[in-house]
């Protein structure tokens, strides 16, 4: 068996999704984020290139973070930054916004003895170099000279003998749009991850952090309404708070409280004969 390190490269800005951290979309095995998955599914130790993530709770002991020596440089940059730590004769090289299992990183590595490479074909037949497992030393020859800002990952790779290796639709899929992060929402069963996929969505639109919104007492507000006075008054009301909230600046305490008040209105309601 070779000998092989990993990169994840999880530096990027995510422009497509307005800034959303695609490392972290709930699209993993079980719920896992998509970096979880990704890091547990590398052989050897993972350097992650970019920002460290709180993933608190899960147990990826081999996971080092690594800052990105170009940051804004491209998923080349983040490669080079990584390499700058690895000393095996290959190296994995992944994305932290894709789908990724053991299986798929053992054939490729299989595939990879005794060549340049060995990387994934993509439904298109093309080689995904955000999915490879590469020579150490062949790869840092083709950065070197540019430390890989703004290079193709894709052209650089495919100067080398790369051995293509078929995966099973879905086994590495990347997430870079908004119909991307649909797609894979529509085949869910979690109501909650659609529900917090979509909150996202509508945050990104109106240019406000999803975090900021008092979710849980909105949704409670909003059945409150629909069974205690009639379910098309359930959006108006909510429609009208948000209003309100917007034409005042009011805080999300203040919101908060007064979510409390329509509540209780509500219950008033319902007690009248």
């Amino acid at each position: 068996m070779i000998s092989v390190d990993s990169i994840i490269v999880a530096g990027g800005r995510a422009s497509r999704l307005n800034g959303m951290d695609k490392a972290l979309l709930p699209f993993g095995s079980a719920g896992n984020t998509l970096l979880v998955d990704a890091a547990a599914a590398c052989p050897g130790r993972v350097f992650v290139v970019g920002a460290p993530r709180d993933i608190a709770g899960e147990s990826i002991p081999h996971l080092i973070w690594i800052a990105d020596l170009n940051p804004g440089g491209g998923p080349a940059a983040g490669i080079w930054s990584g390499l700058k730590q690895v000393d095996t004769e290959y190296v994995f090289i992944s994305a932290g916004d894709q789908t990724l299992d053991k299986e798929t990183v053992n054939a490729i590595i299989e595939s990879a003895a005794e060549n340049d490479g060995a990387w994934a074909i993509r439904e298109d037949d093309v080689g995904q170099p955000l999915c490879a497992c590469v020579r150490t030393e062949l790869i840092k020859d083709l950065l070197e000279p540019t430390q890989g800002v703004n290079l193709s990952p894709l052209r650089l790779l495919s100067t080398l003998q790369m051995v293509g290796v078929s995966v099973k639709p879905g086994k590495v899929t990347d997430f870079d749009t908004w119909a991307d992060v649909a797609r894979e929402v529509k085949r869910s069963e979690s109501m909650d991850q659609i529900t917090q996929m979509w909150l996202a969505r509508v945050a990104a639109v109106l240019e406000v952090d999803q975090h900021d919104l008092p979710v849980e007492q909105l949704l409670d507000l909003t059945r409150e309404v629909a069974h205690g006075v009639e379910r098309k008054s359930a959006p108006l009301t909510t429609y009208l708070l948000g209003y309100v909230a917007g034409k005042k600046s009011l805080a999300v305490s203040e919101v908060t409280d007064l979510i409390g008040h329509l509540s209780n209105a509500v219950q008033e309601w319902e007690t009248v004969d």
